[in-house]
């Protein structure tokens, strides 16, 4: 039996779904629509007491091949550790959007937070984590509608023995509240830690529409650096 134990964990269900399902939206014969774009943030993190991290954002996203500003934020995040498994996190969002009316290009504000909690294991050299994230975003203009949506992630990452650039791959999936799945998404990454100084991390990211009749088919690679503060 001891063979067939890896068919017995949930990770290996996990990772089935994700493939078939990553699959399934890869093969869809719709007209897509495909954009490249670039993410790239600067970041403070700072621990005020054990388990307790809080962290400051500063965010700017290109659209359009990376040739035209998408939008950018201030992010303010908080995460605390209720255990070696479990994680609760927050998260407020300032945004401002780009966008176009009447072929002139307008500023629009929004407003996000969301509130998650995480699971997360060792299985070898290997950390799971499974977050469930519920998201709101108002915007500015008084005409649209908050759009709230729930969040399933799942994250693998490995510790490969005397090597710094540890590989990274999730997959995530957003259903909009009272409708449909809208979005998956998936990222691969690393990160490189500098002693008493940061983090930095790039990253690969596919993001792809779901229940759209010209669905939107984005890649992004990104790049972020956040500075630990040492008090």
């Amino acid at each position: 039996m001891t063979k067939y134990k890896f068919f017995c964990c949930p990770e290996y269900y996990c990772l089935v779904l994700g493939l078939l399902f990553g699959s399934n939206i890869l093969a869809q014969e719709i007209k897509t629509v495909q954009d490249f774009e670039t993410w790239s943030s600067v970041g403070l993190q700072y621990k005020p007491v054990d388990r307790l991290n809080i962290e400051l954002e500063e965010q700017v996203r290109l659209k359009n091949n990376s040739q035209k500003l998408d939008e950018y934020f201030t992010q303010l995040s908080l995460s605390y550790e209720l255990s070696n498994h479990f994680e609760l996190s927050g998260a407020y969002r300032w945004i401002t959007m780009s966008k176009k009316e009447d072929g002139v290009s307008v500023n629009e504000s929004a407003n996000r937070y969301h509130l998650g909690v995480v699971y997360k294991h060792d299985i070898k050299r290997a950390t799971f984590a499974y977050r469930l994230r519920y998201q709101n975003k108002s915007f500015s203009d008084s005409d649209s509608s908050n759009k709230q949506f729930v969040r399933f992630k799942t994250r693998v990452k490995y510790n490969i023995k005397n090597w710094k650039l540890d590989p990274i791959a999730s997959a995530e999936l957003f259903r909009e509240i009272g409708g449909e799945f809208s979005n998956f998404r998936m990222t691969l990454a690393t990160d490189y830690r500098i002693k008493n100084i940061g983090k930095i991390k790039v990253f690969y990211r596919f993001i792809k529409e779901l229940n759209q009749s010209n669905p939107k088919s984005t890649s992004i690679v990104g790049l972020s650096f956040i500075h630990k503060l040492n008090f």
